[in-house]
Order: C-alpha cells, then structure tokens, then sequence
C-alpha cells in the first residue's frame, strides 16, 4: 500500500489543460459550423424572398397588353399620377393608361445606406381573358342614366349578365378606347352604369365640357363630331391594372387596382406584400429601337414633367430589366452588416405589339 502513487498536480493542470484546448477548438468548430449554417440559411432566405418577387413581377410583364389596346386606354388627366405617385405631367390633356408605365426614382428606402436613393414603380395593364368565357361584351348604345352625370352602357340582351360592380373596363369601337369602373349593374336592363366618384377616379361625367367630359357620350353628327365613342361596334373588356412599387419600409406591394367583386369601394384598392427588406428596386427598359432607358416617357431632356413628355413611347417598349437588392433582417456575424443580395431578371413584353381580340 506504501508503493502506491496518484496523479500529481502538475499532471492533473496539464491533463485539464489539452482537456480544455481540445474542448475549446470541438467547440470553436461547432461555432463555425452554426455560423455558417445559419448565414447559408439567411441566404436561402433572401434568394427566395427575392426570387418570387421576379417571378410575379414577370408574369405580369409577359401579359402586359394581352388583348389590350395597342395604344392604350384613355382616362382623366393626372389620374396615371394620382394613382401610381409620378411626377405631374406638364400638360392638360387626358392621360394614356398604357400597357407599361414607368416611374423612375419616386419613392424613398430607409434600408438604402444612400439616403437620397429612390426605387422605381412600373405598372401594367392587360386583359382578363376568363372574364365572359373569353368574349368582349358588345356594347350597342350609351345614353344618360338616372342622374345626368352617369353614363348607362347598352348592352346586347344578356350582355350585363356577368358584369360586376366596381370591374375594370376598357370600352373600344372604331373612335375611342376608354378604361372605366363600373358602378352599377342593371342586368335585366342591359346596361353598365359608369358614374363619375368611382373608386379609381376614372368615370367622367357624361354632361362634362371638354376634357372633363365623358368620351363615352355617343357621337352623333353633325351635332356631336368629337369627345364621344361611335357604337357601331363598341365593346367593353374587363382588364386588369397593377402597379408594383416599394414602401419606404422596404417593403415591395403589388397594387391591384379594380376588380375586387363583391367587396366594398374602399377595398378596391389591394396592396399584396411580396417581398421584404427591399434595399432598392430598378427596372430599365429596352425600346424597339435598341435604345435603352431608364424612363422611356420622359423627353430628349431626360426629365420627367416637362412638355417633351411622350407617355406614349412606353408602347415601344420591347423587354424590361429588373434589378432587386434585398438585405438580411439580422446582422451577419462575419462582416457586422446585413447580408446583400442582388438578382437581375429580363422579361420580354411581346404582347405590347397587339390588341385583337
């Protein structure tokens, strides 16, 4: 029993020591393991956020002007800026609701370190090809409603049947193209009213003067030549009108305007969260020239208001750019800033060239 022997002190701080080291490097492993799990799951999540955005964004540029109005519908003046938030636009005539319309740097972005950066809105229109199994509603007449203001489209027996109230219309014949909402529904009469204080602010009134009149009062020579529609034929389709655009939050919405059947005058307005921890938002368009622009509608001066305006150069329009940047929520444990990630997608706009149907 006297021979027996322990562990001395200096071998047991020497044991706790490589017992410490080798549990300080499992553990610094294990660290960098964590870190770089959670930063590939970060970036997951940023590339997803980002990517659904594109593709909602594209899918509605694919179908920009399908079967809508190769020049565009028309509708009050300064209603394109009103809605979307543009710069006024320099003149007093009505404006052409496009199939494309751009805004170039309008609104701010907290989450941009540059605080004079802007992100850019575009919008699209296009029509509703499952509204009336795929038929335009023909349209044979307008006369006044019960107030004089209103305008009453006729329609052919059974034509209103599946109208709804507050739907989107862009009314064509050989004269005009005119958007309006519809306010009222009489389908046992035949008819579509189109009042003036809908929710969208389109409907003018049918005794107005001018510009501030209604373009749908019939034409009626000599007596009525100009501002009217000629209803032979004349048509009306329901057509869908979008913006997209980011909040100052970074918070990029796709803005449904219209078509919300069933639901009140205050709903017809619709923001869908699409995309978080938007950093910026450009969108470049490339023309049937080759000429490529970041706001096809300002003029040779390259700024937007001014008289060279042409709002209707957006009809040029062959294929669109899109640019997002999209930051993490969290802090990136490596580089102390949140984690960046920038994707760029084209979007050919094919059905911009046609409008039959």
């Amino acid at each position: 029993m006297r021979n027996e022997k322990g562990f001395s002190i200096v071998e047991m701080m020497i044991t706790m020591l490589i017992f410490l080291i080798v549990i300080g490097s499992v553990y610094g492993l294990l660290q960098v393991g964590f870190v770089d799990r959670n930063r590939a799951s970060r970036h997951a999540n940023i590339l997803k956020n980002a990517r659904v955005a594109l593709h909602l964004i594209g899918r509605d540029a694919l179908n920009a002007g399908l079967s809508y109005n190769a020049i565009g519908a028309v509708v009050p003046d300064d209603l394109i800026q009103n809605r979307l938030g543009l710069p006024p636009d320099g003149d007093n005539n009505r404006d052409f609701l496009t199939a494309i319309i751009a805004g170039n740097n309008i609104n701010p972005n907290s989450l941009n370190p540059n605080p004079s950066a802007r992100t850019d809105i575009i919008s699209f229109a296009y029509r509703d090809m499952a509204f009336n199994n795929g038929n335009p509603i023909s349209l044979v007449d307008a006369v006044a409603g019960t107030i004089p203001t209103d305008v009453a489209l006729i329609t052919n027996p059974g034509g209103a049947n599946n109208a709804n109230v507050f739907d989107l219309y862009l009314v064509e014949s050989d004269s005009s193209q005119v958007a309006v909402v519809a306010t009222n529904v009489l389908s046992s009469l035949n008819r579509i009213v189109a009042a003036p204080g809908d929710p969208l602010g389109i409907n003018q009134p049918l005794n107005g003067s001018g510009i501030n009149g209604s373009l749908l009062r019939k034409c009626n020579p000599p007596l009525i030549v100009s501002d009217c529609t000629t209803y032979a034929p004349a048509s009306a389709k329901r057509f869908f009108w979008v913006f997209y655009r980011v909040r100052p939050d970074g918070t990029l919405v796709r803005v449904s305007l219209g078509n919300n059947t069933g639901a009140a005058a205050s709903q017809q307005i619709q923001e869908m969260p699409i995309a978080y921890n938007v950093e910026d938002f450009q969108v470049q368009y490339l023309l049937a020239n080759g000429r490529v622009s970041d706001d096809p509608i300002a003029g040779p001066d390259g700024i937007r208001g001014n008289a060279d305006d042409n709002p209707l150069a957006m009809n040029d329009v062959r294929q669109i750019n899109v640019t997002i940047r999209v930051q993490s929520p969290e802090i990136d444990e490596q580089t102390r800033q949140p984690m960046r990630i920038t994707l760029t997608a084209s979007f050919s706009t094919r059905n911009v060239l046609y409008d039959a149907g």
